[in-house]
């Protein structure tokens, strides 16, 4: 700090130090100080370190047929009950699983979600629970009660019900999917596995 410098310079100047000594000396001072420091804030990091997202691949677990899929949801669901289970219903994260065999159902956006969900490798994607509820705010879902005895006719007519972000975010990945077309779509995973196969293990 600026103080400790005029300090060291008083006192190197009371007691007949040259300034060249006198720096030298808080310079070798100043690197010592930032040197604790910096191991200091290393050992407070790993407690700090908070993933917002994690992704779990697993390019050896076997995924051709629909089967293959099937079981892996239900590895993921299995995964995601034991986690509730564990942390008393408040788990850290949310789990939910990619695969590149999930069905395509198109119907409409919350069915194409598993068509969504389709990656190169089965994936586990761990979301932590805080970032979601950051995210979502005081839109989570969920029921909303309003007392319609206050309201006119016009009033209760007008009433949209506003959609949860789960919605939003599936409404809008299936009006992306139906842009691209799904066909354009699978053919660009394909593409991604045909390269993954490619690459030397």
């Amino acid at each position: 700090s600026m103080r400790a410098f005029v300090r060291s310079l008083i006192q190197g100047e009371q007691l007949g130090v040259s300034i060249g000594q006198t720096l030298r000396n808080l310079s070798t001072d100043m690197r010592t100080l930032r040197r604790q420091l910096a191991e200091e804030r290393a050992q407070k990091a790993p407690v700090k370190l908070v993933f917002p997202v994690v992704l779990l691949i697993f390019p050896d677990e076997p995924a051709s047929g629909e089967q293959s899929a099937r079981d892996f949801v239900s590895f993921c669901a299995g995964l995601r009950e034991r986690m509730f289970a564990a942390h008393a219903g408040d788990a850290p994260f949310y789990c939910v699983a990619f695969h590149p065999e999930l069905p395509r159902d198109l119907l409409d956006a919350h069915r194409a979600v598993q068509f969504i969900r389709r990656s190169p490798d089965p994936t586990l994607q761990l979301v932590r629970a805080s970032v979601l509820q950051a995210v979502r705010g005081d839109n989570g879902g969920g029921s909303r009660y309003l007392d319609t005895a206050k309201l006119s006719l016009e009033e209760a007519m007008a009433l949209v019900s506003p959609l949860s972000l789960a919605d939003r975010i599936s409404e809008t990945n299936f009006a992306t999917l139906q842009r691209e077309g799904p066909d354009r779509l699978e053919a660009l995973l394909a593409s991604f596995r045909r390269i993954d196969e490619r690459m030397p293990s």
